[in-house]
């Protein structure tokens, strides 16, 4: 699947559904923590809180970008579940977010 942004945006959203990856059962989030942690055009290490979407059972977790976090080029991103605990889960495959920059 294909997803692309445009840089500088603010309604672009990235909506993670959480799953193991071998028995596609949903895990649920509730009362847990998720990030979003990526870096665009290999630079810094971005971390961002996710929202956890009620009910947690349904295993999904959202980030809605602000206009500064968007630059033009290419994002690769992962969700980290409980990150730094002992139950840690960070998703098994990078997420690639082409980001293309405003006409102008």
């Amino acid at each position: 699947m294909a997803i692309a942004f445009v840089a500088g945006d603010r309604g672009a959203k990235i909506v993670a559904v959480c799953a193991d990856n071998d028995t596609g059962i949903v895990i649920d989030l509730t009362g847990k923590t998720a990030q979003l942690r990526y870096k665009i055009n290999e630079g810094t290490l971005v971390t961002k809180t996710m929202t956890v979407q009620s009910p947690g059972t349904g295993g999904k977790a959202e980030y809605q970008f602000d206009s500064a976090d968007l630059t033009a080029g290419t994002m690769e991103a992962e969700v980290r579940i409980q990150s730094g605990l002992a139950d840690q889960i960070t998703s098994l495959n990078p997420l690639y977010v082409s980001i293309r920059a405003a006409l102008s």
